[in-house]
């Protein structure tokens, strides 16, 4: 009897570590458990992020200056620069929540702010991970025109 409850009380601490791994790989339906999903977003590398805002469902932002988005931006992408005025500016945008958001800067730090930002008013964002520096230096084309907001 004392060996099955030892055997017992060792497998124990495996039975709580498989059931704490399950919750935080998205096995758990309890709103908290949604609610801690949903306070992250993904940063991808170029090639990762190049494939995913192909999709409709993704809306492309561009969080630099206007003037650096005008000397080269990723097609298709909206300027909203980061900054004081960041939520005015977004609401001014009318950005649906429906739509995923693929945000890039320069190297990566505005756009990171930024994902955060949006990631708290509830929009599912991934972010360019070495930003449009690391989309150029991959080959990637740029587009250098006005601004398109």
């Amino acid at each position: 009897m004392k060996k099955l409850i030892l055997l017992f009380a060792s497998m124990m601490p495996l039975f709580f570590s498989a059931q704490a791994q399950q919750t935080e790989q998205g096995g758990c339906k309890k709103s908290c458990c949604r609610q801690a999903k949903q306070a992250a977003f993904e940063t991808l590398a170029v090639e990762a992020f190049a494939q995913r805002v192909m999709c409709k469902s993704v809306v492309l932002v561009d969080v630099r200056t206007p003037k650096e988005y005008a000397e080269g931006h990723l097609e298709g992408a909206r300027n909203v620069t980061w900054g004081d005025d960041f939520e005015k500016q977004w609401k001014a945008a009318d950005i649906k929540k429906r739509f995923t958001v693929a945000v890039y800067c320069r190297g990566g730090r505005r756009s990171k702010a930024a994902a955060k930002e949006l990631v708290k008013m509830g929009y599912n964002v991934i972010d360019l991970d070495g930003g449009i520096m690391a989309w150029q230096k991959a080959g990637k084309p740029v587009v250098k025109r006005a601004t398109h907001d």
